[in-house]
């Protein structure tokens, strides 16, 4: 046998060796899968392959209707006193929260209008969404984001500052400028990053719950995306693996009435995402989105249910985005004066979630004049966005060498080539590149998870 011979029979041994390791180890993955599905204490297996039969043809309609559910009206009046929140002190965070998101949007809208960072996205009245979420989950739930829960992110931790930094993406942003803006990540607050492509986190919110679940945590993976999302592949595979295999997933659909610039009309013939919950066999419900007790009790209850049921749920949160998808948008262009009144019922009933919940407290005796409350902090907190400004406006971006670690645990010497054509590339063209913009090197570089402590 000559050696070119030797040598295929060898590789030939060891991809049948590498093979079958590779099917015993697959087969061993379904078994686990098969047996942890059958775990699931929700589901019913009984129901399975035992249906009534009739003679009698009827079709189901689509036409019946999911309400939502509220508890105040926009007078911030509560009918049904078991939806009363006593706690002052977590009313108070979501209201700050809210106003402070508003004040925030207006002042870094202009910085960008003004070219001093690259992207923003408002949320006007959907403010109330993150945090009263946030409020009725545990502070280490799991959080996958999309991109507009910025009030999530200040009820877990961030501040106006904070935020800014990472707009910018100066050397104090926790990623180091290496992530879009507004996709966020911190560990220690349990921020998973959000994702470009539309959707695409909604298997990985699965995925976690599915985790949490198999290692018996009481612990939760919130996973946030719009209603156009909820039109992407990724949606349809992620709700129906998290009900198949049981994942302690809440997963949280903000419909705003349009994905950027395509309308409900124009997205699905159906009652939103909700029922498509019913169709993939978890518990869903609709919620008013500019309401943050019905909000708060929903999650509360949400969560209440994936921890007993051992499977996820679906919130459908239901509001209009007041402005633009972001600055790359003008919605003018599609939103027209008469669109606008044809939709004025719907956000007529709706109201504004800062009035309603300072009503509310007004009504509890916990603000004398609501009115004047929210317009002193709106006050404060754009004073603080000015000073944000400057304050980021000084701040280095990260040395360019950063955007090179972090990746590998060591180094490999594809990266170690290309940083050093970079740095050739830089010493030879430095008129071209306003390095004194950067952050000097270190020698010693803080990793991502030490940069967060």
């Amino acid at each position: 046998m000559c050696i070119r011979d030797r040598i295929n029979a060898e590789y030939m041994g060891i991809l049948y060796l590498i093979t079958n390791m590779l099917r015993v180890a697959r087969n061993t993955i379904l078994s686990m899968l098969k047996s942890q599905a059958r775990s699931v204490t929700w589901k019913n297996m009984d129901t399975y392959y035992k249906y009534d039969f009739t003679n009698k043809m009827d079709f189901i309609d689509h036409k019946m209707r999911f309400p939502v559910f509220r508890t105040m009206d926009l007078e911030g009046k509560v009918e049904n006193p078991a939806y009363e929140i006593a706690n002052k002190e977590t009313l108070m965070k979501i209201l700050d929260i809210m106003v402070t998101h508003r004040e925030m949007d207006k002042v870094y809208l202009s910085l960008h209008r003004q070219g001093r960072i690259t992207f923003y996205m408002t949320t006007l009245f959907e403010e109330a969404i993150g945090p009263a979420i946030a409020a009725a989950l545990k502070k280490d739930d799991l959080a996958v984001m999309q991109y507009r829960e910025q009030g999530f992110l200040m009820h877990r931790g961030y501040n106006t500052l904070e935020l800014l930094h990472t707009y910018k993406g100066t050397n104090k942003d926790n990623t180091l400028g290496r992530a879009l803006v507004y996709h966020q990540a911190h560990r220690e607050r349990c921020i998973l990053p959000g994702s470009a492509p539309i959707g695409s986190k909604i298997p990985h919110g699965a995925g976690a719950g599915y985790a949490l679940r198999v290692k018996g945590e009481d612990k939760i993976a919130v996973a946030f995306f719009g209603e156009g999302s909820a039109s992407q592949g990724d949606f349809h595979a992620g709700v129906n693996f998290a009900a198949t295999l049981g994942a302690q997933t809440l997963f949280v659909c903000r419909t705003n009435g349009y994905a950027i610039s395509t309308s409900m009309e124009e997205q699905y013939a159906g009652d939103g995402i909700a029922p498509r919950g019913i169709g993939y066999g978890i518990p869903a419900l609709k919620v008013d989105g500019c309401d943050p007790l019905a909000l708060y009790y929903a999650t509360v209850q949400a969560r209440k249910m994936i921890m007993e049921r051992k499977g996820p749920v679906l919130l459908e949160t239901m509001s209009y985005r007041g402005g633009d998808h972001s600055t790359s948008d003008s919605s003018g262009a599609y939103r027209t004066k008469e669109v606008i009144a044809k939709h004025k019922a719907y956000t007529d009933q709706l109201g504004d979630p800062i009035i309603r919940l300072g009503k509310y407290m007004q009504h509890k005796g916990w603000l004398d004049n609501a009115t004047d409350y929210v317009t002193k902090l709106g006050e404060s907190v754009r004073a603080g966005c000015l000073e944000n400004a400057k304050e980021v406006d000084a701040t280095p971006f990260p040395h360019w060498k950063k955007m090179l670690v972090d990746i590998y645990n060591e180094e490999p010497w594809h990266i170690k080539e290309q940083q050093e054509e970079l740095e050739a590339h830089l010493k030879k063209h430095p008129e071209c590149y306003p390095l004194d913009s950067f952050k000097q090197w270190s020698s010693s570089i803080q990793r991502i998870h030490n940069i967060q402590k």
